[in-house]
């Protein structure tokens, strides 16, 4: 908060000045004496804030408590901290009344005519304490009542996409929804002033238009530099932006005799290397400009100097008109059409998002991809582009893109979420490894450091010992349903089937969309014969996350057990129409039709499968298990031989076993 640009008192004005720029200490101290010196609502809250940013969220919390102040900005800063202290039911209690009308839209008129001009921030605590409550219904209105008041909070739409919603971005990320404390003139203020070296270019790079800046136009779409830069490769020289050749010619025969003026007054007039927009290279001006004695010269040498200095006149003032350009249009970019420029990009992310959260990843990834250049090319952007190609299980682009995003912000790792995960899944043993070591150095606060570092010992089979980081990866973060999944899927690799399903149900509390869980829950039941409540799971899991392929595979799978062959067939062939070489489904559809006896058909399946992958041991076993049932021996035998040498360390035992049964 920039109070201190407001702030009469001087003594208030110097502990805002150093919350400001970091002195917490001091403004702490200061604080204290103030408080003591004047109490009331404005120290206060200026103490408890001191706190706050320190990180000393229950001594603010005692205070605020303590005080019983009936200020709104004392109760937003204590529901805030009943927030981190997770007393939910506290932070409740003092955002909104319990007496008269209980319903929401009572409660958010309530909050509104309290709270005013922070209403939009209040009414987003309020949805989040909600939605850790697990009322869901109270959550989701609220953050729709929030986002319409405030639209760069953009948190609210952000957790709407998260519980399923499918709003429409349009309707709330418009200037008309801005809250009244912003700037609304057209003079530049702040906001030009932060976007003034921001390059605004097409996000196509095939499509280098250059424009002027119109609040229409989507943010990062628009010139802010002066210089254009060639439409083509065949070394175009462009003219400068909102200038003809024939102004440019005009303009710089005006200035021409000032110019010469000043070359002949010994005035530089080169620029550094690098500064001309017709070449790389320095301007190099004659000696000869820089005296008085050309008289004394032949004719073909001053006929020679004269066109030096004529070129370079045109080059120095083309430049100097196009800067003054650029100029003109910063001092006309204006806070509302810097303002609108935000909600344009808004509303492309929020699309974005909300496909992604729908698992529309395909869809997601096209609409991000969109997006200007240096948006797109930002981490938070990369990494749900990764997520995305997770989704879709194609692990190997999404590590590629998650690498990208961990050198570009290698201190962030609330971005790598599942960047360990696709390493376990391609094993890569060594990246994994490197990657928690460097996680580790940057973030040991961060849940997604230890779900990295657990991720790395269960690629080792070292099962305990991942599960002790994962626990630590849930401690850090109460509310992380990824860490719970993954701790669920360590007890469940080493059969503590109970402590397994608690996680899972943990993770499904936390999150009812997490799919994960459902997944894990499913497995669980299919480990113990609960064929039903395994299909029940598995196809709840479907429901939320249609896209992944991976999931019809667990349901054939399950359809199988229970006998129900041709419903499992079904089910294949419907999700291979969608991911035609999905190794786990064409691998599921050759042992159905294995149990239909059309063995044939499973060999084609098979061969199939073998060109996508070859390596595979699992591969050759069910071939060989095909031959024998069609009594051809030595094939069945020739199979089962390679099966082994693809798997020397008998990870699946099942091979030998079957080895040992047709020998016998």
């Amino acid at each position: 908060m920039m109070g201190c640009c407001k702030e009469k008192d001087p003594a208030k004005a110097a502990v805002w000045h150093a919350l400001n720029y970091y002195a917490y200490e001091d403004a702490s101290f200061l604080a204290e004496r103030l408080f003591l010196e004047a109490k009331g609502c404005e120290t206060l809250y200026l103490l408890a804030t001191c706190y706050y940013r320190q990180e000393r969220i229950s001594e603010a919390y005692e205070l605020l408590k303590k005080s019983h102040s009936t200020s709104p900005k004392c109760r937003l800063l204590f529901a805030q901290c009943c927030l981190k202290l997770n007393r939910l039911h506290e932070g409740e209690q003092i955002l909104v009344s319990t007496s008269g009308d209980s319903s929401l839209p009572a409660l958010e008129s309530s909050v509104t005519a309290e709270f005013q001009e922070l209403s939009g921030i209040c009414l987003n605590v309020l949805a989040t304490i909600y939605r850790r409550c697990h009322r869901l219904e109270h959550a989701v209105y609220f953050y729709r009542a929030s986002l319409k008041r405030n639209p760069f909070l953009w948190s609210n739409y952000a957790s709407l996409c998260e519980a399923g919603e499918k709003d429409n971005p349009d309707e709330y990320f418009k200037t008309t929804n801005c809250p009244s404390f912003l700037p609304q003139t057209s003079s530049p203020g702040a906001l030009s002033e932060i976007t003034n070296d921001i390059n605004l270019v097409s996000s196509n790079p095939g499509d280098k238009i250059y424009q002027t800046y119109s609040p229409k136009c989507a943010f990062g779409q628009a010139l802010a530099h002066s210089t254009p830069v060639p439409t083509n490769n065949n070394n175009q020289i462009p003219t400068p932006v909102h200038c003809t050749p024939d102004q440019l010619r005009n303009h710089n025969s005006n200035h021409r005799d000032r110019v010469d003026e000043e070359a002949g007054s010994g005035t530089p007039g080169s620029r550094k290397q690098g500064d001309s927009p017709f070449s790389g290279n320095k301007v190099r001006r004659s000696s000869r400009l820089m005296t008085s004695g050309r008289n004394t010269k032949s004719k073909e040498n001053d006929r020679k100097a004269s066109n030096k200095s004529q070129r370079s006149n045109t080059n120095i003032m083309g430049e100097a008109f196009k800067k003054s350009s650029a100029k003109d249009k910063t001092s006309k970019r204006s806070p509302n059409m810097i303002i609108s420029s935000l909600m344009s990009l808004f509303c492309q992310m929020g699309h974005a998002y909300q496909s992604l959260c729908q698992y529309e990843c395909k869809k997601a990834v096209q609409l991000f991809n969109k997006l200007p250049k240096h948006h797109y090319s930002s981490g938070w952007v990369l990494s749900q582009c990764a997520r995305a190609f997770y989704e879709m299980t194609e692990y190997t682009q999404a590590a590629r893109l998650y690498q990208s995003v961990h050198q570009n912000e290698s201190a962030r790792c609330s971005n790598l979420t599942y960047y360990g995960t696709c390493l376990w899944y391609t094993q890569r043993e060594v990246e994994l490894s490197a990657l928690a070591h460097e996680m580790l150095e940057a973030n040991k606060n961060s849940p997604e450091t230890w779900c990295a570092v657990g991720n790395c010992f269960s690629l080792q089979k070292e099962h305990e010992t991942a599960i002790k980081f994962l626990e630590r990866a849930v401690v850090v973060d109460p509310e992380f349903a990824y860490g719970y999944t993954l701790l669920g899927h360590e007890y469940n690799f080493i059969d503590e089937l109970d402590d397994a399903m608690n996680c899972y149900r943990h993770a499904v509390r936390i999150d009812p969309r997490h799919y994960n869980a459902w997944y894990g829950i499913g497995q669980i039941y299919f480990k113990q014969e609960k064929h039903e409540l395994a299909l029940c799971h598995f196809r709840k899991a479907q429901s939320i996350n249609s896209s992944n392929a991976a999931m019809p595979a667990h349901i054939a799978v399950v359809l199988n057990a229970m006998k129900r062959h041709k419903e499992a067939l079904k089910v294949l062939t419907a999700a291979l129409e969608q991911h035609p070489e999905h190794p786990l489904c064409k691998f599921h559809r050759a042992s159905t039709l294995l149990c239909l006896e059309r063995c044939d058909s499973a060999l084609e399946e098979l061969d199939q499968l073998e060109a996508i992958t070859p390596t595979e041991s699992l591969i050759y076993f069910l071939k060989a298990k095909i031959h024998r049932k069609m009594g051809n021996s030595h094939l069945a035998m020739m199979h089962f031989s390679w099966a082994m040498d693809l798997d020397p360390q008998g990870s699946n035992n099942h091979i030998k076993e079957a080895i040992d049964k047709h020998l016998l």
